[in-house]
Formats: structure tokens, sequence, C-alpha cells
């Protein structure tokens, strides 16, 4: 019989159950098969409820962890190491970074910025030059150019820096425009005839520069092989059919704006905008250069570091329209978005850029490799209205061309970017959602945070360039730390000059 919790194995099986007796057969003192079980089941079910109990103790406690190991790995900036941020362990080597250039003493404020910069783990190499009414004041390199051979950061590191490309080749457009050669209000098919093919016969030079022609990417793509064959390029873009069928509409041309300028510019002065960079480097004494294939450039262009892809994903959601387009972009290829990036050479990564392969290929939307103080000093002469700020060297733009070319146009919700952007006529973006300390920039930037600013009434020329890419639409964190620096004292130093002399 069976008693509470305690089995007896003396009763005998009834004679009734003769045919089963094999089941209970046992040696004298040794529990059955069936009586273990009937224990082993019952001290199971006793035990369950301890160890759920365990189970969603040490469920909540990982979780607990895991929520406190993110909330401190996204503390931190993008590049500090995983066992820093999570475990404040082997933090040392955010403090072993090498600096180079020069800073005057009256902008020590921008300095600490800079360096802070890789302090909290958001940059990898970097550089950034300011000039401040035509006079170059900050001119810094920190960081690594290649940090896996310990390679650092300096003035002799040529940088992609993307979209920055697009301001000079804006700039080259209007002193064309200022000859006479070219006009904003012209249509493209008056200097590319090929161009009128599907709805675009009547958009105009003024709508490519605000990225409203409606050519923003290219429906079948490119590769590079195509990209290198001038004839097949030129036939490619001139088929592409206008993506909203020949209505005006903003969505930002990523790569193809700069191709489209190409075209035009080969038929109205046989010139690239490559060529007219070089032009720029010899005048300006400044370094940018469009295709930079050769040999001798290996050793000095910077690789791109990304971010890791839990940063990315949320510099992506809170930047771009959130959690829903988000996935909109990634799951539905029919996304604008998403067609503008298959528009990129053979569809490959940003990060992929820099490959010899690629530097062959020209596009003044993206492919500008240069340093800060080039950017900034072109930025400078724009801040000056277009005029030289060193004696013997041309200007720019007359005071006419300017005034055009800086003049706003009227607002206009971008399908790419989701928002409305503030342009003016040139081509620049205005920067009145980024002012500093109440002061508005003019200028444009690339992926991954370089940035090509200039502020006419400061006469502030900024420029700043980084291999780490984490965020992805500019400016970021990192070039107005720098900048929000630079405009406290030239405001601070306006004002102690106004009161002086008052």
């Amino acid at each position: 019989m069976i008693t509470g919790n305690n089995t007896s194995f003396n009763t005998p099986p009834s004679s009734n159950s003769s045919n089963n007796a094999g089941l209970f057969r046992r040696k004298e003192g040794k529990p059955s098969y069936l009586s273990l079980k009937i224990v082993t089941t019952r001290a199971t079910v006793g035990m369950g409820p301890f160890l759920w109990k365990l189970l969603f103790q040490l469920t909540t406690l990982v979780l607990l962890l895991g929520f406190f190991a993110l909330k401190r790995y996204f503390s931190h900036g993008a590049f500090t190491p995983w066992t820093c941020s999570v475990f404040g362990y082997k933090c040392n080597r955010l403090y072993s970074i090498p600096f180079h250039g020069y800073v005057h003493k009256d902008y020590v404020a921008a300095e600490e910025a800079f360096k802070e910069n890789f302090y909290i783990g958001e940059e990898v190499g970097a550089a950034t030059a300011v000039y401040v009414d035509g006079v170059l004041v900050i001119d810094m390199q920190g960081g690594w150019q290649d940090i896996d051979k310990r390679i650092p950061y300096t003035n002799n590191t040529l940088q992609l820096v993307f979209s920055c490309t697009k301001a000079l080749a804006s700039i080259m457009v209007a002193q064309f425009v200022e000859k006479g050669v070219l006009s904003y209000d012209e249509k493209i098919s008056t200097y590319w005839p090929e161009f009128a093919q599907g709805n675009k016969e009547n958009v105009t030079l003024d709508d490519l520069m605000q990225h409203a022609a409606g050519v923003g990417y290219l429906e079948n793509g490119i590769t590079s092989a195509e990209a290198e064959d001038p004839k097949r390029f030129s036939r490619i873009l001139a088929e592409q059919p206008h993506t909203f069928g020949g209505v005006r509409q903003r969505s930002y041309h990523g790569a193809t704006n700069g191709w489209y300028i190409n075209e035009i510019l080969k038929r109205v002065a046989n010139c690239t905008v490559n060529d007219i960079a070089d032009q720029y480097n010899k005048m300006y004494g400044i370094e940018w250069n469009l295709k930079p294939y050769e040999e001798e450039y290996d050793a000095r262009i910077s690789p791109l570091y990304m971010g890791p892809s839990l940063m990315q994903i949320r510099c992506a959601i809170t930047r771009g329209g959130g959690f829903i387009q988000f996935i909109k972009d990634v799951l539905f290829p029919d996304q604008i978005f998403r067609k503008s990036l298959l528009t990129s050479l053979d569809r490959i990564d940003p990060s992929d850029y820099t490959t010899l392969r690629l530097r062959r290929i020209e596009g003044p939307s993206y492919s500008g490799y240069t340093n800060a103080r080039s950017i900034a000093k072109l930025a400078a002469m724009m801040a000056n209205r277009g005029k030289a700020i060193v004696d013997g060297e041309p200007d720019l733009l007359n005071d006419d061309t300017y005034d055009l070319v800086t003049q706003p146009v009227p607002l206009e919700y971008d399908l790419l970017y989701r928002r409305t952007i503030d342009w003016v006529k040139g081509g620049w973006g205005n920067y009145d959602d980024f002012a500093v300390e109440g002061v508005q920039f003019v200028g444009w930037g690339g992926v991954g945070g370089s940035t090509f600013f200039w502020n006419q009434e400061l006469k502030i020329g900024f420029g700043y360039h980084m291999n780490g890419i984490t965020y992805w639409r500019p400016p970021d964190d990192r070039s107005m730390r720098i900048l929000r620096a630079v405009v406290k004292q030239v405001l601070k130093k306006k004002i102690f000059l106004n009161e002086r002399f008052s």
C-alpha cells in the first residue's frame, strides 16, 4: 500500500493480476522501476515552484545587467572600446592620442573641444581648420590615419569628404554663371540636347543645383565599368527619365548631382570639376583631388572606419524619421531612400569608396579627397564674399555673383531628407537649424560628418573631416562642439572691440 509520501513494497500482487506479476517482481529490499518513477515525479512536482522562481530571478538579473550594459555602451562614443564602455576596463587608450598642428592662443577652447571628441571615444582620426577674418587660427589633426598600422593622422593625410565636394562644385558652377557661360534659369537641354529625354526637357540648371531636377537616382543603378566609359555613362545619364514625370519636386541628388554637372561642363567648357580643382590647387595652394588613383596617394589616403552597427541603427532611427520609416527603408526597395542608395557605384557600401577601383572614377558629388585646411581656405574666401584672402591670389566671385548665389530660395519639402531644407540659389544649404549662438552658416557637409561652412558676418571659414563614420547626416556633435567654441570666441572678441572703440 502507499501511505502519504511513503511507498510500501510489502503488498504482493493480487491473484487477479498474476499475468502482470512480472512487472512488480523485485529483489527483496530494492524499489521497483514504477516506485522510483512515482518518487521522482513527486519530488519534481514539489520543486517546480522553486525552480520557476529561480529561473525568473536569473532571467530578471540577466535582463537588468544587459540593460545597464547597453546603457553604458550607448553613453560612450562609438569608437570607445567595449571593454571600456561596458566594464570601465582598458580606457587608457582613449588618452594615448597623437595630436598635431597649430592653434592660436585665443582659440584654446576650440582645441579642447577637438581633443574631447577623441577622449570620449567619438573619433578615430580627424582634422579641423578655421579662418577668422582671413587669418588661419586653427589647423589641427589628431588620432590615427590607419589605426591598425599606427599611422598618425597629420596634415599629410588625405580624407574622402563625400558631399563636401558638392560645395566645391557649386563654386565652380557659380564662376561659369559669372562669366555668362551658364545661367541658372536656362534649361539644361540648351547645353546638352540629349538630356531632354524622359520628361526632362524643361529642367533648368537651377533645378539641378536645388536638387529638384528629378534625377536623384538612376533607375537601373550604375556600375564602375559603365562609369569609366564616358560615352556610355553620358548616354545612361541622358536616358534616365524624370522621377516625377517632369513635375518639379525636391529630392536630394546624393550621387547624381555631380555627374550631371560634369556632363554640362564638358559641353560648355570642355572640362570637368576635377580639371578645375587642379587649377585651384595651383592658384590657392590647396589640395583637392577627385581622382587620386596614382600610387603616390596610396600611403596618404585614410581608410574609413564604420561605427558599430547598433550605433548606426540608433542614429538611423533617431535622425531618419523614426523606427517605422527605418523598417520601410530597409525592407521596401521602392522607397526613394533605398533607390538613392542603390545608385552608388556597383551598389557598394560607402566604406569601400576609397578602393583604387573607385578612385579612378570622378564623382563631383562625393569623390573629393582633401584636408581641413583646404576646405577652410575656400570657405574663408566665401566668407569674404568670394574675395581672395591672400594677396596676389585671384578672387572666386565678384560681389554681384556672390549676392546672387547666396540668395535664399523658397522652402520646399525634400522627399529624401523628409523635411524642408533651406537652400541658397548657388546650391549650398542655409543652416538655420544648426545656428551656433544665433550665428547662421552656409555650406554643406558629407556622409559621416565632414563639413564646409562659412559665415559672412563674422568672416569665419570652417573645415572639418574625419575617418570614423557613425552619424550619416552632417553636421554632427563633433564638428559643432568645435564650431561653437570658435563662434563664442569670435563674438567675445567682437564685443570687446565694440566696447573698446565705442
